[in-house]
């Protein structure tokens, strides 16, 4: 099991209207997330910056599986209006892990 975070950035204006969609998120995402092998899905706002952790088998597999999943399609369109791109040109950047502490 892979324990992957990533970061990602919105403008703090669009904190609410976030907040709002991640409420009603597609039922047929949320399957496809248990189908391919995501396991724990959080995201942590704080001042414009989302923190995401996941718990997952297989990070790459998992994206390359959701990157062709009509419901992930259809959510990356509808949330794509509040993400800032980086400087890579894309919307998230993976973090690298520094410290696990688990009992």
């Amino acid at each position: 099991m892979e324990r992957v975070s990533f970061v990602l950035h919105i403008d703090p204006q669009d904190q609410a209207q976030y907040i709002e969609r991640h409420q009603a998120v597609y039922p047929e995402l949320l399957q496809a997330f248990g189908e391919v092998g995501i396991h724990t899905y959080s995201i942590f706002l704080h001042e414009g910056t989302l923190f995401a952790y996941m718990e997952v088998d297989n990070y790459q597999e998992a994206m390359d599986q959701l990157a062709v999943h009509p419901a992930n399609q259809r959510w990356q369109q509808f949330m794509d209006d509040m993400l800032i791109p980086n400087q890579q040109g894309t919307t998230s950047e993976v973090i690298p892990e520094v410290f696990h502490y688990h009992s």
